[in-house]
C-alpha cells in the first residue's frame, strides 16, 4: 500500500464540527487530567478534541495507575466520563520493582543483544501489567483502536489481541529501549502510524520496515491561551515577586531535570542575581537542593497557566522527546524557550518555529540564557515567532479534521484488505 503522508500545511478540508458514527478506543498505560505533559496528556487532549470537533465516540482503555515509578493503583477500577470521553480503568496486577533499572541494565546498555523472549521480559518488568486491560483490548468492538506510546506492556501485548484497524502513536525518540527485538514485532503488527514530528518518523523508519504503511505527521493541537487563567495569587509566595525560569513536566534525571539543576547552579555562581528556577510536574527524582531552585510537584491547570504566563522563559532540558507540548504551551503564552540540543525533535520544533534557542554545554547554556535575559527585543521576537507558529500549525479543528480523514482512509483500506483474505 502506498504511503500516505499528511503534512502540517492546511488543505481543502471542511473544518466545521462533525457528528460521526465512528468509535475509537485509545490504549494508554495511564490517563487523567492530573497528568501533566507527556504522551498521556497528548492522548487526553486528542481524545477530547475528537469528541468536540469531529463528533467521535472515544473510549480510553487504561489502568488505575497515576504514576509510573511503581504503577500503584490509584483510581478505582471501572468506567467514568471525563470531558465527554468514556474512560475504562483496569487494575494493575503487581507493581514495578524498586530495582527495575538495575534489573534491566542490559536492556539499556546492549538492547540488540537480547533475545525476543528476554526483551519481552523487560517489557513485563517495565509494566504496567493488567490482564483485565488486555481482555478489554481483545473484546473492544469499536471501529478502530489506537495505541499510544511504544514503551509499555499494554501496548506491546495489546497490538496482537485485536483484529480492528490498529493505529500506532509511537512517540518514539532515540533511546536504547527502542532497539529491543520485541519492537520489530510490534511495528510489524500495526496497520498505520501517526507521528508528532518528521524527526520521530525518521527515527522509526531508520529502524523498522514500516515506510510502506499508511502514515501521517499530526503534531498536537492547542486551545487559545487567552482562555486560560492567569492569577498571580496562585504562585508560591517564594516566587511571586521574583523572575524565574520554568521547567514543566516530570522531574526526573531521564527528563533532564538533574542536568538543568546543575547548569543553573553553576550559572548562579557565575552570575549572581535573584533569578530562580522552578520545576513543576510529578516528582520522580529530586535534583540536589539549592536556595534558588523551587520544586513544586504536580500543579493544577490554572496554576500551570499562571506559571507559564509569568515566567521569563521556558527551558526543556530533556534529551528524550518525540514532541514537546510544553513548548507549544509556552509559545501560546507568548514566551521564548530554550531546548537541549541533543534532543532532535525539540530542537527541530524550536528551529521550525523560530521560537527558541538551544544549548549543548554549560558554556552555551550560560551564553544563551544571558543573551535572552538581557536582550528583551530578541526574547520578544522569539516569543512572537512561536506564537504565530502555534496559531498556524496547532489548531485543533484543523488537526482533528486531518486525523479524521486519515482514520477513515485507514479503516477503508483495512476493510478492503480483509475482504481479500480467505473465509471473507
Amino acid at each position: 500500500m502506498a504511503t500516505l503522508v499528511i503534512g502540517w500545511l492546511s488543505n481543502q478540508i471542511d473544518l466545521s464540527p462533525k457528528v460521526t458514527n465512528l468509535r475509537i478506543g485509545f490504549v494508554i498505560p495511564r490517563y487523567g487530567s492530573e497528568i501533566i505533559g507527556g504522551a498521556e496528556n497528548a492522548t487526553r487532549l486528542l481524545a477530547e478534541a475528537l469528541v468536540r470537533h469531529q463528533g467521535y465516540k472515544v473510549d480510553i482503555l487504561t489502568t488505575t495507575a497515576i504514576e509510573i515509578e511503581a504503577w500503584n493503583n490509584h483510581f478505582p477500577p471501572g468506567d467514568c466520563e471525563l470531558n465527554g470521553v468514556r474512560v475504562h480503568r483496569y487494575k494493575v496486577e503487581g507493581q514495578r520493582l524498586p530495582n527495575f533499572y538495575q534489573a534491566t541494565k542490559r536492556a539499556l546498555n546492549a538492547p540488540k543483544s537480547m533475545s525476543l523472549a528476554e526483551s519481552l521480559e523487560v517489557i513485563r518488568l517495565q509494566g504496567p501489567v493488567s490482564p483485565k486491560l488486555n481482555d478489554a483490548i481483545s473484546t473492544y468492538n469499536g471501529d478502530l483502536i489506537a495505541f499510544y506510546t511504544y514503551l509499555y506492556h499494554p501496548i506491546v501485548t495489546g497490538v496482537t489481541l485485536t483484529s480492528l484497524p490498529k493505529i500506532f502513536h509511537p512517540t518514539a525518540h532515540n533511546e536504547p529501549m527502542l532497539d529491543l527485538p520485541i519492537f520489530k514485532e510490534v511495528f510489524n503488527s500495526i496497520d498505520a502510524l501517526v507521528y508528532h514530528t518528521p524527526s520521530e518518523r525518521q527515527i522509526v523508519e531508520d529502524r523498522f520496515a514500516v515506510a510502506q504503511k499508511p502514515a501521517m505527521i499530526l503534531g498536537m493541537g492547542y486551545e487559545n491561551a487567552s482562555q486560560n487563567r492567569d492569577d498571580r495569587s496562585l504562585l508560591p509566595s517564594s516566587i511571586i515577586n521574583s523572575k524565574y525560569l520554568l521547567c514543566l513536566g516530570r522531574v526526573d534525571t531521564q527528563k533532564g531535570a538533574t542536568l538543568l539543576a546543575d547548569l543553573f547552579k553553576e550559572y548562579k555562581t557565575r552570575n549572581p542575581s535573584d533569578l530562580k528556577l522552578v520545576f513543576a510536574g510529578p516528582i520522580s527524582i529530586l535534583p540536589n537542593p539549592h536556595p534558588d531552585i523551587e520544586v513544586l510537584g504536580s500543579v493544577d491547570e490554572p496554576t500551570k497557566h499562571t506559571l507559564l504566563a509569568n515566567m521569563e522563559l521556558l527551558i526543556s532540558p530533556s534529551p528524550f522527546e518525540s514532541f514537546s507540548i510544553v513548548l507549544i504551551e509556552a509559545w501560546a503564552h507568548q514566551k521564548a524557550v530554550m531546548v537541549n540540543r541533543s534532543c532532535g525533535p525539540t530542537t527541530n520544533q524550536a528551529r521550525a518555529s523560530g521560537g527558541g534557542l538551544s544549548f549543548d554545554s554549560y558554556e552555551n547554556f550560560e551564553a544563551t540564557l544571558s543573551l535572552l535575559l538581557t536582550n528583551t527585543p530578541l526574547r520578544n521576537q522569539l516569543a512572537n515567532n512561536g506564537t504565530q507558529y502555534v496559531a498556524k500549525k496547532y489548531q485543533w479543528p484543523n488537526l482533528t479534521a486531518r486525523y479524521n480523514e486519515f482514520l477513515t482512509s485507514v479503516r477503508k483500506g483495512k476493510s478492503a484488505l480483509d475482504s481479500l483474505l480467505p473465509n471473507n
